[in-house]
């Protein structure tokens, strides 16, 4: 789901004059003052916010370390319930707002926050599909705002930002919901909110809950590569088991790369296509907007001493549109589209201390079932995926992380023969090899990090390097790159090579 574009007198189609642009900006700068001066006035519940985030009571939202609940650990949404300072959660209090504790005596409690960044996002590569030089330049304002009671809660997350790329101002909220707890052993989340669970770090076997990569790209901060959905999340609690059900009524798809921002490679016409190609941007087909094509999500967790469990499922569609919509199953020339394969997927996940460290193994059966043959060439195969992870602190605050994900596709003999373009289809084996380093200086007020996928079947790479910088308490500066290189032009990072870009990030929190 696409955030909402600005059409207004001033704004049409979503492309803004000089005066809808000088709205905007008196807009951010009073929205700004205005919730700086109330949240000096508004008292902190930050006992009640602590309970809830320690509580069991909201285990799909977001944590804040892969030490907490199974499940919960996807870096990138440390940010999620929104610390200020959004890839500087380690060094703050997180700001968990579903509280369900005390309220200090007070009927309801109130916090406002959010923020005020801005990002520039230059290629460093000629770019043959893309006609602009930047892949992000935007200003954003952030507004966060939380009512917690006894047993109800409510939050709101809002972004507007004026897009320089896209020639648009773009409104995306990305959490509006009610949190009710029933007890100590049921609670309920409903609305707009951003969901995660499984044990990857930027890797998602058991997660099916939308992405945003062209966020996760283009120098945004990692939380954005979580994307909202629109769903009702029950949590049922007994000792030390729990269940979590979610439903989102009307499937979200990833908010995938469609040319219109990043170029990729299209195996219809052989090459990478960006914004100069008239194939762009792709526009898939969806399913029609009934409930049965809705998708629900299970986890079943627990611990066993300190070893954590958990087992998922899934029952819905493929993220991406990796499917064709044929006229004519056997004639690639009547392709009406890109579409959305049916799709379930049953997992499990481990993770429990090992020498000094942390171990986790997570596996993913991706069942295909409209075409578990594998004859149609329309429709993905279906897919086993694995990953073992390893985390430690080598040193005081020098944190290292290694992972390797296997991806293996059932009935490759059949793909490769029956595909339309079996030249470009992925091994039969998709290995990938991740390495993380994290190291925090000047009293914690500077982090120094590298991230790095490495393929060594496919031959291409993706490093992430990135240098953040509490300047003072209500600034931050972050200063990254997004290297993408590979030998071949169709494999996954190596489509993304004409993208490769450095970006700045400057944040000012409220």
């Amino acid at each position: 789901m696409k955030p909402t574009i600005c059409r207004t007198k001033q704004c049409r189609a979503g492309v803004p004059s000089l005066r809808c642009l000088a709205v905007a900006a008196t807009v951010f700068a009073a929205l700004a003052l205005a919730s700086g001066a109330f949240a000096q006035e508004a008292p902190r519940a930050e006992e009640v916010l602590e309970a809830e985030a320690e509580g069991p009571v909201d285990e799909a939202a977001v944590a804040e370390s892969p030490r907490e609940l199974a499940g919960e650990v996807e870096p990138v949404e440390e940010a999620q319930d929104d610390e200020d300072w959004g890839e500087f959660d380690d060094w703050d209090e997180e700001d968990g707002a579903d509280s369900g504790g005390s309220s200090g005596g007070r009927a309801w409690d109130f916090q406002i926050g959010g923020f005020v960044e801005g990002l520039i996002a230059p290629r460093v590569v000629r770019s043959s599909a893309s006609a602009n030089e930047f892949v992000a330049s935007e200003a954003r304002f952030r507004l966060n705002l939380d009512a917690t009671h006894e047993v109800v809660s409510a939050r709101f997350r809002g972004d507007v930002f004026a897009d320089a790329v896209a020639r648009r101002i773009w409104f995306d909220i990305r959490d509006a919901s009610i949190f009710v707890r029933g007890g100590s052993w049921f609670s309920m989340r409903f609305g707009r909110q951003v969901l995660t669970w499984g044990t990857g770090d930027f890797l998602f076997l058991n997660d099916l809950f939308p992405k945003d990569f062209n966020s996760f790209f283009i120098g945004r901060a990692d939380e954005y590569l979580k994307a909202p959905s629109n769903s009702v999340q029950t949590t049922f609690m007994m000792k030390k088991v729990g269940l979590d059900l979610i439903w989102t009524p009307i499937f979200e798809p990833d908010r995938f790369i469609d040319g219109q921002r990043l170029s990729f490679f299209n195996p219809l016409v052989g090459e990478i296509i960006g914004d100069r190609s008239p194939l762009t941007p792709i526009e898939p087909l969806f399913p029609d907007q009934r409930l049965r094509n809705g998708t629900v999500h299970g986890r079943l967790y627990g611990t066993a001493g300190v070893v954590e469990l958990a087992a998922y499922g899934y029952v819905g569609h493929w993220m991406q549109p990796n499917a064709l919509s044929l006229t004519d199953p056997a004639d690639p020339s009547t392709i009406a589209g890109l579409t959305y394969a049916r799709l379930a997927v049953y997992g499990a996940s481990l993770r429990a201390p090992l020498l000094g460290g942390l171990f986790n193994v997570e596996g993913a059966f991706y069942d295909s079932f409209t075409d578990r043959a594998g004859t149609s060439p329309a429709t993905p195969n279906s897919q086993f995926r694995g990953l073992v992870g390893y985390e430690r602190e080598l040193f005081p605050k020098f944190q290292m992380g290694l992972q390797y994900y296997l991806e293996y596709t059932l009935e490759h003999d059949e793909l490769i023969a029956r595909s339309f373009w079996p030249q470009y289809e992925p091994h039969e084996f998709r290995h990938l090899i991740t390495l993380r380093l994290n190291q925090l200086l000047v009293m914690d007020k500077l982090e120094v990090s590298l991230f790095v996928f490495f393929s060594p079947d496919e031959l291409d790479t993706y490093i992430r390097p990135r240098i953040t910088y509490k300047i003072a308490e209500p600034l931050a500066i972050a200063i990254g790159a997004n290297l993408m290189f590979g030998r071949d032009q169709y494999t996954f990072f190596g489509q993304l090579q004409q993208n490769t870009n450095v970006y700045a990030r400057l944040r000012y929190s409220f």
